[in-house]
């Protein structure tokens, strides 16, 4: 899991701070120390974060309005890089697919997922947990990403509208929903299917007030380096047998590379730091799978096939190359027997 800024845990405490509560009291067992507070380089983890919002919640309760009142103060400059990033995207479409892949550079709790039909497209959001605490971290995100929306169409108002699947808030009641969605600078439905933000697809590539493709690409790059940094990641080549594992063995670099969200560069540096390569980590994973196919009673032709060999005597002796032995040797300390046609 990402490190987070300390960023959202300031905004949070000086909320409380503002509604009466004392930074120890929402610092209580987080493990962040009120020092920390005024030190933009200390880094947190999730759980720290949620426990401060846990107890804002304990002394304030109204999860509803707690996540409405918070979302409103995320700024696109709160994100930092990412910020900048996102203003600078052609269109909301792109802002979007920028969001996704970089989603652990920004506070959100929530996962969220992008759809598109003949009717519209959807962007869920699903919260970690379904009570008050579920509650308010899916109305933080939502009212935070209205933010965003917002700053991005430079205006007040987005062009979509915001599906809730809970009843009206009763703390809101007194007010109506035009004030609610006055916060939100959209319409609101509520009792809805999906917990997400709809609209029709036509909005979703109409160019941005502020879009600059130069700027946006080398705000990217740097939402990448500083995601590699953040993320509490296994090994490169780790994550690349993962990948190959999950996808299949005919997985470009390219693709395993956009996975990581690293350039094809940074991919080939670092397995240089590992002392390894793109084909070698490749070949492990598929000598790995050999393995396992020996251990069944299989062909050597129809292992060859499935590992993409061109033949059974170039599996073996790509086999006998790394393991030291030839796939037959390998059968027999084993004990594999194989009945033949």
């Amino acid at each position: 899991m990402a490190k987070r800024d300390i960023n959202s845990v300031q905004l949070i405490c000086s909320y409380g701070l503002e509604h009466g509560l004392s930074q120890s009291t929402l610092l209580e067992g987080s493990s962040v120390g009120v020092l920390q507070l005024s030190d933009a380089n200390v880094e947190i983890d999730a759980q720290q974060e949620l426990k401060v919002i846990k107890n804002l919640l304990q002394h304030l309760g109204q999860p509803f309005r707690l996540g409405v009142e918070l979302g409103s103060r995320y700024q696109l400059t709160t994100y930092g890089i990412m910020g900048y990033a996102l203003l600078a995207s052609q269109t909301m479409r792109e802002a979007i697919a920028l969001s996704q892949r970089y989603l652990a550079l920004t506070y959100a709790f929530c996962n969220v997922e992008y759809f598109e039909d003949d009717e519209g497209f959807s962007i869920i959001f699903t919260p970690p947990v379904l009570n008050e605490l579920g509650l308010l971290i899916l109305v933080r995100d939502l009212w935070a990403a209205a933010v965003i929306q917002k700053e991005l169409f430079a205006g007040k108002h987005i062009p979509y509208t915001l599906h809730l699947q809970c009843d009206f808030p009763e703390e809101y009641k007194g007010s109506g929903i035009e004030a609610l969605e006055n916060t939100l600078g959209g319409k609101i439905e509520f009792n809805a299917r999906h917990n997400a933000f709809k609209g029709p697809i036509v909005e979703l590539d109409r160019p941005l007030a502020k879009a600059n493709e130069m700027t946006a690409r080398l705000c990217e790059e740097q939402c990448r380096e500083l995601l590699i940094k953040k993320q509490d990641w296994p090994k490169v080549s780790e994550q690349i047998r993962d990948i190959l594992l999950n996808e299949g063995l005919g997985t470009s670099m390219i693709r395993v590379a956009q996975r990581m969200a690293r350039t094809e560069r940074t991919l080939h540096r670092q397995l240089k730091e590992e002392s390894t390569t793109w084909r070698k980590v490749r070949d492990n994973v598929r000598i790995g799978l050999a393995e396992e196919l020996l251990q069944q009673p299989l062909l050597l032709d129809e292992i060859a096939e499935r590992l993409g060999y061109s033949d059974a005597t170039n599996f073996s002796h790509s086999f006998k190359r790394c393991r030291g032995c030839s796939p037959g040797q390998y059968r027999k300390q084993n004990k594999v027997l194989i009945a033949l046609p």
